[in-house]
């Protein structure tokens, strides 16, 4: 019996704050030979769910928190979140089966489950890491380089790491970043940097090689002090399994310092400001898609600066991010908040 599965598209990040958005699946190319051909479609289309819900409920949880769920996912529980399956291409030709499929599934129902069990979650997609990589040999030193063999292998590899980003690797960057910086864990010019690439989120990769071994020091940044994420050693560098090692730790490290925690509620009396109504009533439901937000109350309406009660999960500083993804600013200043449309 033949049973092939063709993995056609990577599974993309959707972003979890609209509640009526649904979450698509890999699409799945399969063909099979079988004397029971409803029966074995059945078969792989559960195996089908298994793989695909398994990758979406690990988008939104750190890894810590899918090996707890994990204990309970069957195909009983999954259906529980199925919005539907598409079924296309689909062709049967002497026992012969062959189609595409792709599942979708209901974000709104994933996201409910989540925070009515107490789960930590992710309220926006997690940001990219700007990779520093000081590639240190006996007679070799590479940092930004396109010589460096980490980055040459990166740049071969580019669309694989979704959460990476790599410098230009360029004479300025040459400039930005020295070799002392990796010995003290900390950025000289730690703005210059910042003010090149737009981005807080940095990895500084130390590979040291001797004579028989290779060491190789991960540090993540938290406001220009580095704290160790990862050390590894090889005889033989492999790079794909240490990207793919680094890949997964970057992110569940970004996941836990941005999760929405469902146990942790807070409440705020905000001004909303607008130029009317329409904008007032478009600002409201942009509000009450996210899924941060437990609930919104007026208090007080009137034509361009309404006050309502918002009642929160988790952080405000994440509440910040996850509003402004959707174009919606929210502040807070001498304890007086603010929301308006961007």
């Amino acid at each position: 019996m033949k049973f092939v599965v063709y993995l056609i598209v990577i599974l993309f990040f959707i972003d979890p704050v609209s509640s009526k958005e649904l979450l698509n699946s890999r699409e799945y190319k399969i063909e099979f030979y079988s004397k029971n051909i409803k029966e074995k479609k059945q078969e792989i289309i559960d195996e089908i769910k298994y793989d695909s819900f398994n990758k979406i409920i690990i988008s939104f949880i750190t890894n810590d928190e899918y090996n707890k769920l994990n204990k309970i996912i069957d195909i009983e529980f999954i259906n529980k979140f199925v919005f539907s399956i598409d079924i296309y291409e689909e062709k049967i030709n002497n026992n012969t089966y062959t189609a595409k499929i792709k599942v979708n599934y209901d974000n709104s129902k994933i996201i409910d489950f989540l925070i009515n069990h107490k789960i930590n979650f992710i309220s926006y997609e997690p940001e990219e890491y700007l990779l520093i990589i000081f590639d240190q040999k006996l007679f070799s030193e590479k940092i930004l380089s396109k010589d460096n063999r980490f980055y040459r292998f990166l740049s071969d590899n580019k669309f694989k790491y979704k959460y990476f980003q790599l410098p230009n690797l360029d004479i300025n960057d040459r400039f930005i970043i020295n070799k002392e910086d990796f010995f003290l864990k900390k950025i000289k010019h730690y703005d210059e940097l910042i003010n090149k690439y737009k981005n807080t989120n940095i990895i500084l990769i130390h590979s040291v090689s001797e004579s028989n071994k290779t060491k190789i020091y991960s540090y993540v940044n938290e406001f220009n002090n580095f704290k160790k994420l990862d050390d590894v050693s090889y005889k033989i560098i492999d790079y794909e399994f240490f990207f793919n090692s680094l890949h997964n730790k970057a992110l569940d490290y970004w996941k836990n310092k941005n999760n929405v925690n469902p146990s942790l509620i807070n409440n705020l009396n905000c001004k909303i400001k607008t130029i009317n109504l329409s904008e007032l009533k478009a600002i409201k439901d942009i509000i009450n898609k996210n899924k941060m937000i437990n609930r919104i109350e007026p208090n007080e309406i009137s034509y361009n600066n309404s006050n309502y009660k918002l009642v929160y999960f988790g952080k405000f500083d994440i509440l910040v991010k996850s509003l402004k993804k959707d174009k919606i600013q929210i502040s807070l200043l001498d304890n007086s908040c603010n929301i308006k449309i961007l």
